[in-house]
């Protein structure tokens, strides 16, 4: 089991801090996705969605793409915080929206239902092609930009120790490391650029992108940073995502930890990132 692995791989450490590393680790699922073909309500990645053409989501009176969807039923086993049943649906703009990434709201959207339905979509809606996705449980570390990392006063030694843990799980995970970024849910998000989690809280408080923030308030969003939960990181990198728009972009869907409670999927926040 790669969880396991990734534990073994920290007890080989020689270094003073691997209490301190080993703390925080944060269990993740993460997938593959199959040439294999799914059926309509299984886990996969386009084709598509098991709702109604009623729910299939708009933006500005045009269907948005269906990325794919996430049985719950199939990892409620092995995971903390999505142990109930239905299923998530992605979607998300491919229009032109000028230059920038669909990530406003009504540009993107989540959908839950709990209990699996069958039934027949309107089949001239584009989807891209249709794969399975398989599950595998293993840990993550936070990125770098991450707040956490300061919180717990992670040196550049420490951040170089955990990089390097980092690559030999991407080479158990995929010996061709075709991806520099797995597909995954839960677990920390890992950024490209500055810290998701904080852009996901910045949003979350009212604060746009190209907001100077007080001392004050720039606390208030580190301090809200750790209440998000990652739904789907998705790396447009994977040519099986045919999706050129984005080039290889990665996307990262976030819920505040009380909307999830209550599962309220109306507030998912969007980032994308780009090397």
């Amino acid at each position: 089991m790669l969880k396991n692995k990734f534990i073994e791989l920290i007890e080989t450490l020689e270094v003073k801090e691997k209490v301190k590393i080993k703390s925080l680790l944060l269990p993740a699922i993460g997938f593959n996705i199959d040439a294999k073909n799914s059926n309509l309500n299984s886990s996969k990645i386009g084709g598509y969605p098991s709702i109604t053409n009623e729910n299939w989501p708009l933006y500005n009176e045009k269907p948005l793409v269906f990325l794919g969807q996430i049985n719950l039923d199939e990892i409620n086993k092995i995971n903390y915080l999505l142990n109930f049943k239905g299923t998530l649906f992605f979607f998300i703009c491919i229009d032109d929206i000028g230059y920038r990434y669909p990530t406003k709201k009504g540009e993107f959207k989540v959908l839950y239902t709990e209990d699996n339905i069958e039934t027949t979509v309107n089949k001239d809606l584009f989807t891209i092609k249709k794969h399975s996705l398989s599950f595998f449980e293993y840990l993550t570390f936070p990125s770098y930009q991450d707040y956490i990392i300061e919180k717990n006063n992670i040196s550049n030694d420490d951040l170089e120790v955990i990089e390097d843990i980092e690559n030999e799980m991407r080479y158990l995970i995929d010996e061709n490391l075709i991806l520099d970024i797995n597909h995954q849910t839960l677990g920390y998000p890992k950024s490209v650029q500055e810290s998701v989690r904080y852009c996901w809280s910045k949003e979350y408080l009212g604060f746009d992108e190209e907001s100077n923030l007080s001392e004050e308030d720039f606390k208030r969003v580190r301090q809200e940073e750790d209440n998000f939960i990652l739904l789907l990181q998705l790396n447009f990198g994977d040519s099986k995502i045919e999706i050129d728009i984005f080039g290889d972009s990665i996307a990262y869907f976030g819920i505040h930890k009380q909307d999830l409670k209550n599962k309220n999927f109306n507030n998912v926040k969007l980032v994308m990132q780009n090397t």
